[in-house]
């Protein structure tokens, strides 16, 4: 693990990834480090796996190979790769929503143009990508890969994911919920933490449990980050389930779309019961096992003495009836823009130091920030260690109980937020207004095409982490120029990967360029 060297931007997190190391574990860092060197290759999206005669790979250099076995060259095997993770972001979040949906199958996505300004719609209409239906994600397909003469037709395809699945959102948003925070936090209560993608049917159970608890120690109920509802507080794992282990969790409750196989050593390890669902159980024996082994658990805590859970539960989250009053600080010039960031850590990446970067840049320049995905489950921890950075020029930001940062503790909010900003100044594009949405930190193929969806909505949008299509300079030429032309957006994003504080200055030199004047 020396060879990854400053893992987390927050000194809680450092902690607890000392404390673990002394027990001999290192965590993901570890096992990234057993993967050095990264094939440059795959880094660079210059091989393909899109069937059985390769896999094959193209030589960046000039040299052999430069095509692969079926004969397409670098540009083609590079946005076959970019294609392929956007259309799999997509089918990742549809399969997570079908879960906590019931009736995904037989609803249609919603219609879009409430969401969109005025002109960007027109333009996406005159290009036939609206409307979006769910069956156009059978339909969509990367003819570049064929013929490079469909690329133009690809590029559509690839914004018409982007509103496909924004649409999917739209629709969980619209889904009926419980109240929001409805459920508190017990200090003192065991944790029972759900990993994964619950079914809808399974939430209800558990929440109707932590309902009936009366009398001793309570359970309290975590979700996985973006993973969260309104309803459901996402876990504060510090960036990753493993560190989260080590952060108070009593129980896991393990779900099969889990993307964490490492959890099962670690929770035996240190002594943490894991409830698989199924094995022939219904969920309500197995829900009753896991508030009883979770309760037995903190009685009995095993050789690891965890850290406590913050004490100081996460700010409150953005709330969308304060357009009058944002409204009127945009106007009187004390806020000077909006920054969106939406990030989930990167082992690649010290853990949330490009989001840090991007909070403390925007709050010095007086823009309004909202944070979403893993690094909302994060906020005490955020704002605690934006406070220690920005020392007394934090308590000059001028939006008082406006709330600077604001926090989307769900993805099913992405809707509520974009709506919100299109009722700023309606006759304007998104791309013409101070606001941006940076993804400094993305791990999953879900995130990115979370970026794909405001990237066809017509945001300027920033990412902070390497894509797989730098293998191919022309190609990266034309999807950072024509791609976004297609809805009037920007797209900011380098093979560079530079630091923190440059990407910084390119987002908050962008909204800084724009007023929500017309």
């Amino acid at each position: 693990m020396n060879r990854v060297h400053k893992k987390t931007a927050l000194s809680q997190t450092a902690q607890s990834i000392l404390a673990a190391n002394e027990e001999g574990e290192s965590f993901l860092w570890g096992r990234y480090e057993e993967q050095l060197p990264l094939c440059a290759f795959t880094a660079n999206g210059l091989n393909c796996r899109k069937c059985f005669q390769g896999p094959c790979r193209i030589n960046p250099f000039g040299d052999p190979p430069t095509r692969g076995v079926c004969g397409a060259d670098r540009e083609q095997i590079v946005m076959e790769n970019l294609f392929q993770m956007t259309l799999n972001g997509v089918l990742e979040t549809a399969r997570s929503i079908s879960c906590i949906q019931e009736s995904f199958e037989a609803r249609e996505l919603p219609e879009l143009d409430s969401d969109l300004p005025q002109k960007t719609g027109e333009r996406l209409r005159k290009q036939g990508i609206l409307p979006v239906r769910k069956k156009q994600l059978f339909e969509v397909q990367n003819g570049f890969f064929s013929h490079k003469g469909y690329l133009s037709q690809t590029l559509k395809d690839l914004t018409r994911l982007g509103l496909i699945h924004y649409g999917l959102l739209k629709g969980l948003a619209a889904s009926p919920s419980p109240a929001k925070n409805e459920f508190t936090q017990d200090p003192e209560g065991a944790n029972l933490f759900l990993v994964g993608q619950p079914p809808w049917n399974h939430l209800l159970t558990l929440g109707q449990k932590a309902r009936e608890q009366a009398g001793g120690k309570k359970v309290n109920l975590w979700l996985q980050g973006t993973r969260g509802l309104p309803f459901f507080p996402p876990f504060p794992d510090h960036g990753s389930p493993e560190i989260g282990l080590a952060r108070g969790v009593d129980a896991l409750i393990l779900y099969p779309n889990s993307d964490f196989p490492a959890l099962e050593d670690l929770a035996r390890k240190w002594k943490i019961p894991i409830l698989l669902v199924g094995e022939g159980k219904s969920f309500d024996r197995i829900a009753a096992e896991a508030f009883a082994l979770a309760l037995d658990h903190q009685k009995n805590k095993g050789h690891v003495t965890p850290l406590p859970l913050s004490q100081s539960q996460a700010p409150e989250g953005v709330v969308f009836d304060r357009m009058e009053g944002i409204s009127r600080l945009l106007k009187a010039g004390q806020v000077k823009g909006i920054l969106v960031i939406w990030a989930e850590p990167n082992v690649k990446q010290s853990f949330f130091e490009k989001t840090l970067c991007l909070m403390e840049s925007a709050s010095d320049q007086k823009i309004l920030i909202w944070v979403g995905g893993e690094a909302a489950a994060q906020a005490a921890l955020l704002n605690e260690e934006l406070a220690r950075r920005m020392g007394k020029k934090g308590a000059k930001t001028p939006e008082g109980n406006l709330g600077n940062p604001g926090y989307l503790f769900s993805w099913g909010e992405i809707p509520s937020l974009v709506s919100f900003l299109r009722g700023l100044s309606p006759g304007l594009e998104f791309h013409q207004m101070p606001l941006g949405v940076a993804f400094p930190e993305l791990s999953r193929a879900s995130t990115w095409a979370t970026a794909v969806g405001f990237l066809a909505l017509g945001f300027a949008v920033q990412v902070g982490t390497q894509l797989p299509f730098w293998g191919s300079p022309s190609l990266s030429e034309v999807l950072q120029r024509d791609w976004p032309n297609i809805s009037g957006g920007a797209f900011m994003a380098s093979p560079s990967l530079p630091d923190g504080q440059r990407q910084a200055r390119e987002m908050i030199s962008y909204i800084q360029s724009r007023s929500f004047e017309k």
